[in-house]
């Protein structure tokens, strides 16, 4: 869901705010492919892998010196918004210069952040290619920042290179395609199966924050990608793409609403009603998470479509998912009950407080909640914020900054799929993760058939895999720290599943 975005810059910057002795000795670099995010590129040999991306040096429990190299499907733009509050900042710092290397053109930035009787220095570069962008960071007390700029920062952004994977002759044909919705333009890829059909189609509506066509959640799993080949090899035609504002497509996606992007899926399938080789009267939506949501909306609304997939979709209002969601996932992630129920009555009361949009006075609750939460985090953990001020003041700015003055997440707490599914008469399938704790299956399972009954709707199916995550991953706990662990690859089940159930309701051409 939203506030779990996939940018992955969050948790990165500022772990320690403690001092850390000088570094003299020649910083030696080794080669290696990361192929989570798909690149190679070098890393200082021995520093302590953190996963996504993310290498400390470690020398000492009060060095707080790293680096970071990762990429993400979004526009530099966006992918530095996540980045501000973090810094401390409210607008993009200025550029200090460019630099390129023999793959890519650098735009290098360079932040200063008081810590105490310290100076944190952080070095980044942002760099754009196929679609994606990639990000290079170094953190470093700034006594140390121009040897290690020299000696790691600046290798770092020569040698990383997207890694190219080859393609193999596909079975079917892959078009780039744009459509308009008003004045946003929308490109992804039409997967068509061969033959002139005419063949029955779906369309791929991603979950929240900005997606790119594949929904790259830079983990290694690319899930659109894969369904999309997936049921083209079953002669389902599918279109995928960009959100607005992300990659290829135009528009802008900050304020964007669950209605803006309702709006760009039936615009997806009014361009394949234009098309000879896509039967109009077969065409389908598959939405994953937020995009199950625009699933219904849809099912609710436009008699043009023929079947929907729900994929970690939900059928409850958007609080209710919210506070569940935030309860299961800090349970998993070690959280006290008190913390816990800190956050739950937090997130109640902002939902209270937002249309009468009273941003003050939720500023305030937003910094009593952090704060209150923050004194009862074991001493190591609040040792590692470094000044507590300092720490709340940057909580603070980045909740308001990407919710709390964010029109998506007052569309998303007032939105009640339930409804829609209450008026949705055609058929459905709705696929949930035993082990999703964005999406628990018994939160929304029932409500879902309770829906389906009130439409008089007899052709729905609830499938549940037991172990699966939110992803439709394998997983163990379900918790969002395990994803980049696991296999990236779907639960076995979960293809089969939605290929035959669509193929019991479609004609293929041929």
């Amino acid at each position: 869901m939203k506030w779990l975005n996939t940018f992955l810059l969050g948790f990165l910057l500022l772990l320690a705010l403690t001092p850390a002795l000088a570094q003299e000795a020649t910083v030696e670099l080794e080669a290696y492919t990361d192929d989570n995010f798909g690149f190679s590129s070098v890393r200082p040999a021995g520093w302590q892998d953190g996963g996504f991306g993310l290498y400390r040096r470690a020398d000492g429990a009060a060095d707080i010196t790293l680096i970071a190299q990762q990429a993400a499907a979004a526009a530099p733009e966006v992918l530095m918004e996540s980045i501000l509050p973090q810094l401390g900042l409210s607008a993009a710092p200025e550029s200090i210069g460019t630099h390129e290397s023999e793959t890519m053109i650098w735009t290098l930035y360079q932040v200063d952040v008081p810590a105490g009787a310290m100076t944190i220095r952080v070095h980044f570069g942002m760099a754009q290619a196929d679609s994606r962008t990639y990000v290079v960071f170094l953190q470093s007390p700034a006594e140390e920042s121009d040897v290690l700029y020299e000696q790691v920062f600046v290798p770092m952004l020569d040698a990383l290179t997207p890694v190219t994977v080859a393609v193999e002759d596909l079975p079917y044909i892959v078009e780039d395609v744009t459509f308009d919705n008003g004045d946003v333009t929308l490109a992804g890829n039409l997967t068509l199966p061969e033959g002139a059909g005419p063949h029955p189609a779906v369309v791929l509506v991603s979950g929240s924050g900005p997606q790119n066509r594949d929904e790259d959640l830079g983990l290694g799993l690319k899930p659109f990608s894969v369904i999309a080949d997936y049921l083209t090899r079953q002669g389902i035609a599918v279109l995928r793409y960009d959100d607005r504002g992300v990659a290829e497509s135009t528009g802008t996606f900050a304020q964007a609403t669950i209605d803006d992007f309702a709006s760009d899926a039936q615009a997806a399938v009014t361009y394949l009603l234009t098309r000879d080789d896509i039967n109009p009267e077969q065409i389908g939506i598959l939405g994953h998470s937020e995009g199950g949501i625009v699933a219904a909306r849809l099912g609710a609304t436009d008699d043009r479509l023929a079947f929907l997939v729900s994929m970690a979709g939900t059928a409850v209002n958007g609080l209710e998912i919210l506070l569940r969601q935030n309860e299961l996932l800090l349970k998993a992630e070690g959280f006290s009950d008190e913390y816990i129920q800190l956050q739950v009555d937090f997130l109640t009361q902002v939902a209270e407080l937002l249309p009468a949009d009273d941003l003050e006075a939720i500023e305030q609750l937003t910094r009593d909640t952090i704060s209150q939460q923050y004194a009862l985090l074991p001493d190591d953990q609040r040792a590692a914020l470094g000044d507590l001020d300092d720490a709340v003041d940057k909580a603070v700015q980045s909740f308001m900054h990407n919710y709390a003055a964010n029109a998506w997440f007052e569309s998303f707490l007032n939105n009640d799929p339930g409804l829609d599914w209450a008026q949705t008469t055609i058929p459905v399938l709705f696929v949930l993760g035993g082990k999703d704790l964005q999406v628990p299956a018994d939160v929304v399972q029932a409500p879902f058939e309770a829906a389906m009954a009130q439409a008089g709707n007899e052709d729905f199916e609830v499938v549940v895999f037991p172990n699966a995550n939110h992803l439709m991953q394998e997983a163990e706990t379900g918790a969002i720290s395990e994803y980049a662990t696991l296999a990236q690859e779907f639960t076995p089940e979960f293809l089969p599943t939605v290929a035959k159930w669509i193929l019991e309701r479609v004609d293929v051409a041929g």
